[in-house]
């Protein structure tokens, strides 16, 4: 595949261009999706609402100074400043503004039919709110386009992952809706394609690997889905086995890194 070189927070926006102000409200655009984060969330999480057109972060979820060094209201200001790449591990920023701007050519040379098929999860180092550290993987699940083939603004969740064992973490994946995965890995500054097998599965096991990466024990699953305990015990069984792994936490990392959900 072609190199994807690491690139600086500067050229990353100004690749990006300024964007025209359709006057949309962003959040009511994205309303429904932020209010079911919390149903699909795989692990504690804040969200950010980044507004492409007057280049700042518009809004951010209420909880943001439980997982970063900055207030609340600190965070609504310019992109031009660099404060959002500054929160990223030195090490890993250029590579991730790669990966920012690999995936935005990506969905927009897609005709408008695909372009909600396409999910980009990226992963990194981040500043918690004592200024260490931690692994993290941000989403993207939602972008507003406007007819000039422009995102205008986009929806962001980032998801703390650094209590998972997770060996071989690529850089960012890209999955599409016949769920086919492209893993990207950087190796001696370039970013290269990962060959991985993904494993099947089905409805009902996608159902409680949904529960399991919500927190819920087998007990409550087993309420929840109205089934047995032991049915419930004899899919985590061929979970394990479907992708070899030994524990929930390996399970759950293994999942994230996948997209299973």
């Amino acid at each position: 595949m072609k190199k994807i070189h690491p690139i600086s927070t500067d050229e990353l926006l100004s690749s990006l261009d300024h964007r025209n102000n359709t006057q949309i409200k962003y959040y009511s655009f994205f309303e429904e999706k932020i209010n079911s984060i919390a149903d699909h969330a795989i692990s504690t999480y804040f969200w950010i609402l980044l507004n492409r057109s007057e280049w700042k972060i518009e809004m951010v979820s209420e909880n943001i100074e439980q997982f970063t060094p900055t207030k609340k209201d600190d965070w609504i200001q310019s992109f031009e400043n660099h404060f959002y790449m500054e929160l990223y591990h030195p090490e890993d920023r250029e590579y991730l503004n790669a990966a920012f701007q690999f995936a935005e050519k990506t969905r927009l040379s897609l005709p408008d039919s695909k372009r909600g098929t396409l999910k980009f999860n990226f992963y990194g180092r981040m500043r918690d709110r004592n200024n260490e550290y931690r692994l993290v993987m941000i989403k993207s699940i939602g972008q507003y386009i406007n007819d000039k083939n422009e995102i205008e603004a986009s929806l962001v969740v980032i998801y703390d992952i650094s209590h998972f064992k997770i060996p071989n973490l690529p850089l960012f994946s890209v999955i599409d809706d016949s769920k086919e995965t492209q893993y990207y890995k950087y190796i001696e500054r370039e970013i290269k394609n990962i060959e991985i097998d993904v494993p099947k599965i089905s409805k009902r096991e996608k159902q409680i690997l949904e529960l399991i990466c919500s927190g819920y024990n087998t007990p409550q699953i087993a309420l929840k889905l109205s089934i047995s305990y032991y049915t419930v015990e004899n899919h985590k069984q061929n979970l394990r086995k479907k992708t070899n792994t030994k524990t929930s936490s390996e399970l759950v990392a293994f999942v994230m890194i996948h997209n299973l959900i």
